[in-house]
């Protein structure tokens, strides 16, 4: 049954790479952005129900629906953070940066992208004792941090030069009394 769920969570990445690809263009990266990160939320909050549903016995919501639940909140995680998180990011890193700062701001994005997701895989286990059978309520809220935090500061990159790009985010940290370090 691992086998198979990985595989289908395989293919329901590829999947919606391959249709989120032609629609970057089509309707911006923040759109996709913002309907990826609402997508990895909702997941969130489906996997945070069935799991306090099966176990913490005061809600009174057991049953045999929270497993197809559950596998179906999985799958939508998958699809959001394929179309959104796990995509739109990289695009963005070549479109933000100048050619002169492209290669060193590059690195620094994917040193951080990386330390984030080592981060998430040595403090699960902390987190899920701590907080269990809450945990993915935890996972929830910082998607919907950095969903408004999109909302709020990540300018539309599509038919953009990086100069015209650069001074939105200038006049955004301006309005957010932010330095600009660009």
């Amino acid at each position: 049954a691992v086998v198979s769920t990985q595989s289908t969570g395989g293919t329901v990445n590829v999947l919606v790479t391959i249709i989120a690809a032609p629609l970057i263009d089509r309707l911006g990266r923040r759109l996709i952005m913002w309907g990826g990160l609402a997508m990895m939320a909702i997941a969130y909050a489906g996997l945070a129900i069935t799991q306090t549903c099966t176990e913490d016995l005061s809600w009174q919501c057991s049953g045999a629906w929270t497993e197809g639940a559950a596998i179906a909140a999985v799958f939508l995680f998958i699809a959001g953070f394929a179309g959104g998180a796990g995509s739109i990011p990289w695009l963005l890193v070549g479109e933000i940066f100048t050619d002169e700062a492209r290669g060193v701001g590059s690195s620094i994005c994917t040193a951080v992208n990386w330390s984030c997701s080592l981060l998430v895989l040595l403090t699960f286990d902390s987190i899920k004792n701590a907080l269990h059978p809450y945990t993915f309520f935890f996972y929830m809220a910082i998607v919907l941090f950095f969903l408004v935090f999109t909302l709020l500061f990540l300018p539309e990159t599509r038919q953009k030069t990086v100069l015209q790009i650069r001074q939105e985010l200038k006049a955004q940290a301006g309005k957010a009394c932010l330095p600009v370090i660009f």
